[in-house]
């Protein structure tokens, strides 16, 4: 399984009607505001610890970007549940920036919420 697919499996084990894509949300549905959304992106990926002249581990980094549908309740709650269900399976929090407003909308904007993930890995656990 990628990294990217873990993400996307703990994201939907804990809210398993939100919506996640990865690198891109199709157009036909990004205008789907009732329903949050969350875009996976790789943001770091690195070679990490050194031992008999070659690299043993890789730092992988992700940035989740939710867009909370707009029927969407105590998001603080929501995103201490999500954080707690990544660190389960062993991302560390790097990066939780403030929320937003899509200001892009005229109608009806929704929050965005961007966070950052890591993990390493050793080249073992990588497929």
């Amino acid at each position: 399984m990628t990294p990217v697919e873990e993400i996307s499996n703990v994201v939907r084990s804990v809210f398993p009607d939100w919506q996640v894509y990865f690198y891109a949300i199709p157009e036909e549905v990004i205008d789907d505001k009732h329903v949050t959304q969350v875009l996976i992106t790789e943001s770091n990926s690195d070679i990490a610890t050194f031992g008999g002249n070659t690299f043993n581990e890789m730092a992988l980094g992700y940035r989740l970007q939710a867009f909370y549908g707009l029927d969407e309740q105590n998001l603080l709650s929501i995103e201490v549940k999500l954080y707690k269900a990544l660190e389960s399976a062993g991302w560390r929090i790097t990066d939780s920036q403030p929320r937003y407003l899509d200001i892009s909308q005229t109608d009806e904007q929704q929050m965005i919420k961007n966070i950052e993930v890591n993990k390493t890995l050793t080249l073992d656990e990588i497929d």
